[in-house]
C-alpha cells in the first residue's frame, strides 16, 4: 500500500512540474512579444528613442568652445528637436521620428564640414557580414551603419559582406565581399589639400572620387606592390589577387598607377581599361566591355502610380557593347540580395511586375566575363503611391525662384522640413531646414517646361510649373 501511494505521489509531482514549465514557457513567449512591441513595434517608443538619440547628438557638440561653422547648424538642430518633441506630445509619431532623424543628419553634416572633422569617415551602408577593428583594439566587432571610422581602423567583409564608406570630401569606397581594407590616413597634406589613403590587403574596392576634388587633394589606394591615385571625377576598381597580382580597372576618368618602378597615367577612354601589375610586372592597358546607360528609370527617378502592385515598371537602356544585357534589381544599395534572379536580356528593355511603394536600385552590364564586363553606375528610383485622399491633409509650403542661364535654369526654393522635392520627377536633396537648389540643363532649343513638386508620405503635394526658352544651342 505504501509503495502504491508513493507511485501516485510521484506521478502527480511530475504532472505539476510539467504544468508549471508550460505556464512559464507561455509567460516567456508573451513577455517576449510584449517586450518586442514595447521597444521595437510601438511607434511612441520609437519616437522617444529617436528624440533621445537626437538629444545625445546635440549634447555631443554643445559647449562654449563650439566652432563658429557648427554653431548655426546646432541652433537649427535645437529648433527642429523642439518641434519633434511637440509632434511627440501631439502623438504625431511618424513626424517626430522624421524630425529627430533630420537633427542627427544636420549635425553629422555640420561635423563633416568642420575642418576639425576631416580625420573621419562614415560607414554609410553595410550588408551581410561586415566587421570593424578599431585602432588599439585586438578584436573585430560587427559594423554598424553610420559609424565613424578613423585612421588605423580596419574594415573586413565576409563572403556575403558589402560595405560603403563615405569621406569628408564625398569620395565613396565600395568594398566587395571577402575583402580587408585599412584606413591609413585621413589628414591634410603639406599642399593645403586633404589626403585620403587606404591600404587594400585582400579582395576588391571601388573608389569614386568627386568632381570637387582639387589638384591639392590626394586619394591613394595602396597594395603590397602598387600605388593608385584616382583623379577627380573618376571611378576606379582595385583588386588584390591571391597570386600577388593587382588588377586596376579605370572605369571613368583617369588614375595614376605606380608599380614595378614605373608610374603611368591611365585614362578610361570610351570603354574603360584594366592593367595588371605586380612587383615586376606592368602590363599595357586592355580595353573593357562598356555597359549600357539607363534610359528609364533614371537615377533619382520618382514613379508615381495609383496602385504600385498592379503597375509594371518598364526598364529601358541604350548603348552597350553586346547584343545581350545583364540586369539586376535590389532593394539594397549594395546588391547583397536581389529582388529577382539576375537576368540576361536580349534587346534594350525589360518589364518587372509591380513593386510595392519604396526605394529600389538597379544596374546593368554588357554580357561578358567578370574580368572584362563591368557594371554601370547604380541607379536609384522611388515608387510612390498616389493617395486618392491624403491620410493627414496639410497645406505644404513651396516657394521657388528660377534664374535662366541660357541652356538651363537655376532653381532655388524652400518647403517644410521633412518634405521631399522633385524637379521634373527626379528627386533632389532637401536640406534639414527645407531649402533646396538644382541646376536644370535643357537638352534642346525652344520652350522647355520645368516642374517642381513638394510632397510628403501622406499624399499631400504642391506643384510649381514654369516654361523657359532655351537659347544656347
Amino acid at each position: 500500500m505504501a509503495k502504491r501511494e508513493l507511485d501516485w505521489f510521484t506521478i502527480k509531482y511530475k504532472d505539476i512540474f510539467f504544468i508549471v514549465l508550460g505556464v512559464a514557457a507561455i509567460a516567456l513567449v508573451l513577455g517576449g512579444a510584449f517586450a518586442y512591441w514595447r521597444y521595437q513595434g510601438n511607434p511612441q517608443v520609437r519616437a522617444e528613442r529617436a528624440i533621445a538619440k537626437a538629444q545625445r547628438a546635440v549634447e555631443m557638440l554643445e559647449g562654449p568652445d563650439v566652432a563658429a561653422e557648427i554653431r548655426s547648424s546646432l541652433d537649427q538642430a535645437k529648433t527642429m528637436l523642439g518641434t519633434a518633441r511637440a509632434e511627440l506630445a501631439q502623438q504625431h509619431y511618424t513626424k517626430a521620428i522624421a524630425l529627430a532623424g533630420d537633427v542627427v543628419e544636420t549635425l553629422k553634416n555640420a561635423r563633416n564640414a568642420s575642418p576639425e572633422s576631416q580625420k573621419f569617415a562614415v560607414l554609410v551602408s553595410s550588408e551581410g557580414s561586415v566587421e570593424v577593428k578599431r585602432i588599439g583594439e585586438h578584436l573585430f566587432s560587427t559594423a554598424k551603419e553610420n559609424m565613424i571610422l578613423e585612421d588605423g581602423d580596419i574594415v573586413k567583409t565576409g563572403q556575403n559582406g558589402h560595405a560603403s564608406i563615405k569621406y569628408h570630401n564625398n569620395q565613396v569606397d565600395i568594398i566587395s565581399p571577402d575583402s580587408l581594407m585599412v584606413i591609413q590616413a585621413l589628414t591634410g597634406n603639406p599642399n593645403g589639400g586633404s589626403r585620403i589613403e587606404v591600404a587594400l590587403k585582400q579582395g576588391r574596392v571601388e573608389t569614386r572620387t568627386p568632381e570637387t576634388m582639387t589638384a591639392k587633394d590626394e586619394s591613394i589606394i595602396l597594395t603590397e606592390t602598387t600605388k593608385i591615385r584616382p583623379a577627380p571625377a573618376s571611378r576606379v576598381g582595385v583588386a588584390q589577387e591571391a597570386s600577388g597580382q593587382v588588377i586596376t580597372s579605370v572605369l571613368a576618368g583617369t588614375s595614376e598607377v605606380e608599380a614595378a618602378g614605373r608610374t603611368q597615367s591611365v585614362g578610361a577612354g570610351a570603354t574603360g581599361v584594366s592593367i595588371i601589375t605586380s612587383a615586376s610586372q606592368f602590363s599595357a592597358p586592355e580595353p573593357l566591355i562598356v555597359p549600357p546607360a539607363a534610359d528609364y528609370p533614371k537615377d533619382l527617378q520618382i514613379i508615381r502610380v495609383d496602385d504600385p502592385a498592379r503597375h509594371p515598371v518598364a526598364f529601358a537602356w541604350k548603348g552597350g557593347a553586346t547584343k545581350t544585357t545583364v540586369f539586376e534589381i535590389s532593394a539594397k544599395p549594395l546588391f547583397s540580395s536581389l529582388l529577382t534572379p539576375e537576368r540576361e536580356v536580349s534587346g534594350s528593355s525589360l518589364t518587372v511586375d509591380g513593386l510595392p511603394a519604396g526605394t529600389y536600385y538597379w544596374r546593368i552590364r554588357s554580357s561578358g566575363t567578370d574580368e572584362k564586363a563591368y557594371w554601370s553606375p547604380i541607379y536609384r528610383f522611388r515608387i510612390l503611391q498616389v493617395y486618392q485622399r491624403p491620410k493627414i491633409t496639410r497645406d505644404l509650403k513651396l516657394t521657388v525662384d528660377a534664374t535662366p542661364i541660357g541652356d538651363g535654369v537655376i532653381i532655388q526654393g524652400s518647403t517644410d522640413p521633412g518634405v521631399s522635392v522633385s524637379v521634373n520627377d527626379l528627386e533632389i536633396p532637401v536640406n534639414a531646414d527645407g531649402s533646396f537648389s538644382k541646376i536644370v540643363l535643357f537638352s534642346d532649343v525652344g520652350t522647355q517646361s520645368v516642374q517642381v513638386r513638394a510632397f510628403d508620405d501622406e499624399g499631400n503635394e504642391k506643384i510649381w510649373r514654369k516654361a523657359f526658352q532655351s537659347v544656347a544651342y
